[in-house]
């Protein structure tokens, strides 16, 4: 069947860490988003919670643990999507001319130990400071 897809050209979008077969999910597996990519499946990788999107980096680094290749994970959370929706002329890629939002993290992005330290998004540095980090240095000793 990868080989069907990767001959036909049809993008896979991969939700990494579903492992358990369901309805419209049979034959899930952790090994999946490897097994694609590495018959060269188009593979996107997604959390397909917009609520929890803040997981794609913890989905993107399961691939990676169950043998998806480190910079096809990469491409999968960033190049690819934008290809396969058809914005990668704006999005996906650092390139002169492109929009680009980055963060620089203190080690591995698809490690869960990294954390960002630095984040730029449409090319303006953001504070680290937010409402939840005023409030414990605000209460951090009650008098």
């Amino acid at each position: 069947m990868t080989n069907q897809l990767a001959a036909a050209k049809v993008p896979v979008i991969v939700k990494p860490m579903t492992d358990i077969p369901s309805f419209d999910a049979l034959g899930a597996s952790l090994e999946n988003a490897a097994r694609l990519s590495k018959a060269g499946v188009t593979v996107v990788l997604s959390s397909f919670d917009t609520h929890n999107a803040r997981n794609l980096r913890q989905e993107a680094g399961n691939a990676i643990a169950n043998g998806m290749d480190r910079d096809a994970a990469l491409r999968a959370v960033t190049l690819t999507p934008a290809q396969v929706w058809g914005i990668a002329a704006r999005y996906g890629s650092l390139e002169a001319g492109k929009d680009a939002d980055v963060v620089v993290w203190s080690g591995d992005p698809f490690e869960l130990t990294t954390g960002p330290e630095r984040v730029f998004i449409q090319g303006r540095e953001m504070s680290k400071d937010t409402r939840q980090r005023q409030l414990l240095e605000r209460y951090r000793t009650i008098r």
